[in-house]
């Protein structure tokens, strides 16, 4: 049980990593008007952040399938998606200074009472 919950923990943490990289890479990405098909797959292809966020996205499935084989939808799929915006908010606000209204840091705050409940249940 407790491998299963290394590989939650796991395929969370790449995919809010996947997510911030695909942020960063949309920061990158150039205009493309009159490109080919071919000619925008190659120019995307060269960001590395989106190249490294679509590797971590099949990773994240892979070590989410060993999750659920594990442990049940019903724990692991509430961990794994509040656990990433969680995860994703805090890196917004630190490192892309975005902001959060008064309103988005209260429902916060109930993601991650949620969390907790969830997990405090799954003994």
């Amino acid at each position: 049980m407790a491998q299963g919950y290394l590989f939650l923990i796991t395929a969370l943490v790449f995919n809010a990593t996947a997510n911030i990289l695909m942020k960063l890479a949309s920061r990158r990405v150039e205009p493309m008007e009159g490109l080919s098909l071919v000619q925008k797959g190659l120019a995307l292809a060269k960001n590395y952040y989106l190249v490294l966020g679509l590797v971590l996205f099949a990773s994240n499935i892979l070590f989410y399938v060993l999750a659920l084989k594990r442990i049940n939808l019903s724990i692991a799929y509430p961990i794994m998606s509040s656990g990433g915006f969680l995860i994703i908010s805090v890196f917004s606000v630190y490192y892309l200074r975005e902001t959060l209204t008064t309103l988005q840091v209260g429902g916060i705050v109930m993601i991650a009472a949620g969390i907790a409940m969830v997990a405090y249940n799954m003994t």
